[in-house]
């Protein structure tokens, strides 16, 4: 995966998870803060959605 989609990938997950967010007026340091919490809520999502799939009759 480049630079540039993955900046575009964390950039959604920011939009989708934290749709309060104004992107034009965060610093660096909260974009990165903020991208790393929302990769972490969109890994434990897609985890979660695993099991139940995998555990529900």
């Amino acid at each position: 995966m480049r630079d540039g989609q993955r900046i575009r990938q964390r950039l959604l997950y920011i939009r989708h998870y934290f749709p309060g967010v104004d992107l034009d007026t965060i610093s660096d340091e909260d974009f990165a803060s903020l991208s790393e919490e929302a990769l972490w809520l969109h890994e434990q999502f897609m985890v979660h959605n695993s099991a139940k799939a995998i555990f529900t009759p």
